[in-house]
């Protein structure tokens, strides 16, 4: 017969019942942190959208104070800087929206992560296809096992890049 806890290994460890075991939750905050600051992120970026969906659609509004500015150089030079950077935030908010919806599947693989009781889950897109989904995925974990969950890359480049920030920038006190 196969081990019974075999499918609970990839379990948090935070769980309690015996010698950490899976069981209840007492004590740990599970992915709480992660999914609080990735929340923070959202917010200012889609109202960063709004602001750049509002000078690519507002390019007339922007331009029509400077109709009565005397100088046709100066009117034709700032219809065309409106029109370039309406055109940069207009990408700018397409790019930006992606990476919204991106912000919004990670905090819903953290929120299932968590109520599953994975450990070592960081929202990667081989992880969050690892994640149940449905009646049968559930059954599937439960009764089959959880697969094991790609560990956080050790270095990634953005960590290095802000590793050299902090260190240039460390405390000036």
């Amino acid at each position: 017969m196969a081990d019974p806890d075999a499918r609970n290994v990839n379990r948090a460890p935070s769980e309690g019942g015996e010698h950490g075991k899976y069981g209840g939750n007492e004590g740990a905050d599970g992915y709480k942190i992660e999914i609080e600051s990735v929340k923070g992120l959202i917010t200012p970026l889609e109202e960063s959208v709004v602001g750049a969906r509002s000078v690519k659609n507002g390019q007339e509004k922007l331009t029509a104070y400077l109709q009565h500015c005397g100088a046709p150089e100066l009117l034709e030079s700032g219809q065309g800087f409106v029109k370039a950077w309406g055109f940069g935030m207009g990408e700018l908010a397409d790019h930006a929206d992606v990476v919204v919806d991106r912000l919004y599947e990670a905090v819903a693989g953290y929120m299932l992560a968590d109520l599953l009781r994975v450990k070592d889950f960081w929202p990667s897109d081989e992880n969050m296809a690892k994640l149940p989904s449905g009646a049968a995925g559930r059954w599937s974990w439960e009764h089959v096992g959880a697969p094991e969950m790609e560990k956080r890359p050790e270095d990634t480049g953005l960590s290095k890049f802000a590793r050299k920030l902090q260190s240039e920038y460390g405390d000036e006190s």
